[in-house]
């Protein structure tokens, strides 16, 4: 089965031609609350596959956000773009007034190719923005699922390996971007042998620098033999014929929709490989914008007595539970972990509103 083909409440598609701005906006779930997911700016080949990443995406910050225990559904919102172009003004104006048009079902925040900056001038323009780090609450969410992600990898590794620690685990980090570089800083500090590929040579060698990292060139870290798998860079990696040969142990890592399908999910179980559902693992930088966005628009004073760091620490560091918990429920019933993470997620929606916000 595919990914992001299920029932979606929402789909918009629009285009700005004068400003050349093309974006999608998709609504997956608003059951326990608006839907909330950042915004993707990406070169995509066809409009055609905007359109699906945008679905798998807005599909995926549903479980997220469910297992998160957030009072958010699920959405995320793509631009379409020249890679080689930073977004002007105009164009992320005009992206604001489309975000506006859906009256704050949707909340945004940065994401792959959007960043502090462009999220503050979209900001300019709409107030369903999260993630700018107004009042020192909240800011830029890579670090908090960096953090999580790390959390979850040595919860992983625990599990599926007996070890206690990571020293001398060998990991190997795709993509070195601002969530990737972070967890080659806390996977160094615990002593984890970090092994690390990128598109841009200059990250390679920067991790390399910084780490004592093990360059490997992209076409050839999901072939070199390691403890851990860490995806950090875009989904759909983890193919049927990937699961059926990657010689790792365990899979987890940051990027959203790391499987090509479910049955690559069931691949990696039936070979004993244990995998790190995407949407449980990397729901650190969620959390943190959640929390901001709650906090600004007074939906969160019910819960004064807890600080920020607080909270949202609490949060990130409960991802370490919530994966033990998929893991042993797999184990019982023989499923995929996937399977069981989404099939709970989806229980929680249709559940509906409820203590989402309780510590």
């Amino acid at each position: 089965m595919q990914f992001g083909v299920s029932d979606h409440e929402q789909v918009v598609f629009r285009r700005d031609a004068e400003k050349g701005v093309v974006g999608v906006i998709a609504l997956h779930s608003t059951r326990l609350g608006p839907a909330a997911g950042g915004c993707r700016r990406w070169q995509y080949v066809t409009e055609d596959a905007a359109i699906a990443d945008a679905l798998r995406l807005s599909e995926g910050m549903t479980y997220k956000n469910a297992l998160a225990g957030l009072p958010f559904g699920g959405g995320k919102s793509v631009i379409m773009a020249d890679q080689h172009r930073r977004p002007t003004s105009a164009q992320l104006a005009r992206f604001a007034q489309w975000l506006n048009d859906l009256q704050g079902t949707y909340i945004t925040a940065e994401d792959v190719g959007m960043g502090l900056d462009e999220a503050r001038a979209l900001a300019r323009g709409t107030p369903f923005v999260s993630g700018l780090g107004h009042s020192g609450v909240g800011g830029d969410p890579s670090p908090k699922t960096a953090y999580g992600v790390f959390l979850g990898l040595k919860t992983a590794v625990q599990y599926g390996m007996g070890l206690q620690h990571l020293h001398g685990v060998v990991v190997g980090v795709q993509g070195l971007g601002s969530v990737g570089m972070s967890l080659c800083h806390w996977l160094a500090r615990a002593g984890a042998r970090v092994y690390v590929t990128d598109i841009d040579p200059q990250r390679v060698r920067e991790a390399e620098s910084r780490f004592a990292a093990v360059g490997v060139a992209p076409d050839e870290i999901m072939r070199t033999p390691m403890d851990v798998f860490a995806p950090c860079a875009l989904g759909g990696v983890i193919t049927e014929e990937v699961a059926a040969s990657t010689p790792v142990q365990i899979i987890a890592g940051a990027a959203n929709n790391q499987l090509a399908s479910s049955e690559a999910g069931d691949v990696l179980a039936q070979r004993g490989i244990l995998y790190a559902p995407d949407f449980v693992i990397n729901a650190g930088g969620v959390i943190s914008v959640a929390h901001e966005y709650l906090t600004q628009t007074g939906q969160f004073a019910e819960h004064a007595e807890h600080s920020a760091e607080q909270w949202v620490g609490s949060r990130v560091d409960g991802i370490a539970q919530r994966l033990l918990d998929i893991f042993e429920s797999a184990k019982r019933s023989g499923a995929a972990p996937d399977t069981v993470a989404r099939a709970r997620a989806m229980q929680i929606v249709q559940a509906g509103p409820g203590q989402q916000l309780a510590a």
